[in-house]
């Protein structure tokens, strides 16, 4: 939901961000919100820091559901929790200051910042599947200013044939042709990454790649916006001045495409998290689109309703690939 105007990693060492120590190592076996939360004894021993920010964590995972959150003080490394099949790209560590920082600003201020890392990170992670690879490492820091440092390696999808190749260079063709309209460099930088991938069967990733999705990420939906007005649908949590919508239209492509349960219910996960945050619109004196909301709620129950229906099973190469088009395009 945007807001609108007003390796087998070791081959790689990522120099690019220093490595810094985690804050934490604890055992996760703290309830609800709190196994997310990585303190130090110390930390824990501060008693009213942790409560601090383990207040602000569950504000920002109600916010955020699909981003999973942890404090520290900067990127992790490679480790068993996050490569292989471990890699995820939803995973970030907060630096604590900025959850003191989050506590005593603005509640916009620093969820904008937030939000527009979670569709960056949408992008990159649409973005790589439609180009038929997949994450194998990844590692995501946001500090005390709410900049995102990042490192992650992708690896081409061995299961994918020839004719899936084909495919998936032509989903993500026109994903590039569709953000050259608005920006051409960002649409240049994505055809390099595309060619390299092509080339090389993997891309290795960093704070320039994931600011580039951010502008593909802005492009795409400025463009939804813009159709939107001209054909009347309506727009994805997209605010013009004070006004909200949710983009039914793309909600239901992608609920088209979805095949498996996991995909059904990413799509479900999705809706909600829009009607969510058009409640938190209208809390602060948004006007929001009530036949958008309707719109979306009557996919909510339609997306539920299939949940019986979907095939319980991991999605296919081109099932996923297609699923990503769709939260796109």
């Amino acid at each position: 939901m945007i807001r609108g105007i007003d390796n087998y990693l070791t081959a790689y060492q990522f120099t690019e961000q220093p490595l810094k120590r985690a804050v934490s190592e604890k055992p996760t076996e703290m309830p609800a919100v709190q196994d997310k939360i990585e303190f130090s004894t110390d930390a824990l021993e501060r008693g009213e820091q942790s409560r601090v920010q383990s207040a602000a964590l569950a504000s920002l995972q109600e916010k955020f559901p699909k981003m999973t959150f942890s404090v520290g003080t900067g990127l992790v490394g490679k480790n068993v929790r996050n490569t292989g099949d471990n890699a995820n790209r939803w995973a970030f560590t907060l630096d604590p200051k900025l959850l003191e920082k989050m506590n005593g600003s603005p509640e916009a201020e620093f969820t904008q910042k937030i939000r527009d890392i979670e569709c960056a990170t949408a992008f990159a992670d649409s973005f790589s599947k439609a180009m038929g690879m997949k994450t194998v490492y990844c590692d995501n820091y946001i500090d005390e200013n709410g900049q995102l440092h990042h490192a992650s390696v992708l690896v081409r999808k061995d299961e994918l044939n020839e004719e899936l190749r084909a495919q998936a260079r032509e989903n993500a063709e026109k994903i590039i042709e569709r953000v050259r309209e608005k920006n051409k460099d960002a649409a240049d930088k994505l055809e390099e990454m595309l060619n390299k991938a092509e080339e090389t069967g993997e891309l290795v990733l960093g704070d320039e790649d994931m600011r580039v999705f951010g502008e593909a990420a802005n492009v795409v939906d400025i463009q939804q916006a813009e159709e939107a007005a001209e054909t009347d649908e309506e727009i994805e949590s997209e605010s013009v001045g004070k006004s909200m919508g949710i983009n039914a239209a793309k909600l239901a492509r992608m609920l088209a495409a979805a095949k498996t349960r996991s995909q059904v219910q990413a799509v479900m996960d999705m809706i909600q998290s829009d009607l969510r945050e058009c409640d938190a619109g209208k809390e602060q004196g948004y006007d929001v689109d009530e036949a958008s909301v309707s719109a979306a709620e009557n996919l909510l129950q339609e997306a539920k309703s299939r949940m019986s229906s979907a095939e319980d099973r991991e999605p296919t190469p081109q099932e996923e690939m297609m699923s990503a088009l769709a939260s796109l395009m």
